[in-house]
């Protein structure tokens, strides 16, 4: 007989040791072990483990040994942590918890990712996402976690002024709405106290100075009042945002 090659198990798995050329054999150590005699058994330890096969000849006059290493790897562990709500447009920093075996952090999907600094990531979700990390160290042994980012939008997306003055000094001289996440103003409409509309535009970015309102109505300025404006905002994770307040402008 000659010595085997082993194996390297992950905890919980098994290996198959088998030997020839010998009548019957006897296996030692027994922990792990489906049999202590046979010309194959099969191994499971907790532990890295060597064991013996004796083979004898039919009539025990003669031994022969051979040896099996079967080294054993711990299952890694993983925690993604608590899943997490953000506004769109933020960005959040995945970290994982993992055992001090671990040598790998794979992270998926790739959508979203902004950075990797292992074995965190840095996230910008523009919608619900779920996040995977799978984990293994040097045995190949894995784990994997999932985390889920919630991605919202709301009022803490939006800044719309209550007050401007476009008096030409480069200082809050247009009115129009700002924020993260935006996508897209999808309806932007003003009215002076009487109903009448003095403003209006459609389908323009967000936080684009040049697309608000000026102050001024056909062409001339209109005069230091109260309006009302309505503005339906379209969000980078399709949520519509409608919103409709004062805005008074001073000169």
């Amino acid at each position: 007989m000659l010595n085997g090659p082993g194996d390297t198990l992950c905890r919980g798995q098994a290996a198959l040791l088998s030997v020839a050329g010998a009548a019957s054999y006897t296996w030692s150590p027994s922990a792990g072990l489906s049999a202590t005699t046979g010309r194959m058994v099969s191994a499971s330890p907790t532990t890295t483990t060597t064991y013996t096969a004796v083979g004898y000849d039919g009539k025990n006059c003669f031994t022969d040994t051979a040896t099996f290493i079967v080294k054993v790897y711990p299952i890694p562990t993983v925690s993604a942590g608590a899943d997490k709500t953000v506004n769109v447009g933020q960005t959040v920093t995945l970290m994982p918890v993992v055992s001090p075996d671990v040598n790998s952090v794979i992270w998926s999907p790739r959508t979203g990712i902004v950075t990797n600094i292992y074995p965190a990531i840095a996230v910008k979700p523009t919608m619900d996402m779920q996040y995977k990390v799978a984990v293994s160290n040097a045995g190949g042994c894995t784990a994997a976690a999932t985390v889920n980012i919630h991605v919202l939008c709301n009022g803490a997306n939006v800044f719309i002024p209550n007050t401007f003055s476009p008096n030409g000094d480069g200082a809050n001289d247009v009115f129009f709405a700002r924020g993260t996440g935006l996508f897209t103003i999808k309806d932007a409409r003003i009215f002076n106290r009487w109903g009448e509309e003095i403003y209006a535009k459609y389908n323009f970015s967000a936080n684009d100075a040049a697309a608000g309102w000026n102050g001024t109505y056909k062409g001339q300025p209109a005069l230091p009042d109260v309006y009302v404006y309505m503005f339906d905002i379209l969000c980078e994770n399709n949520t519509t945002l409608i919103y409709k307040g004062n805005i008074t402008l001073i000169k």
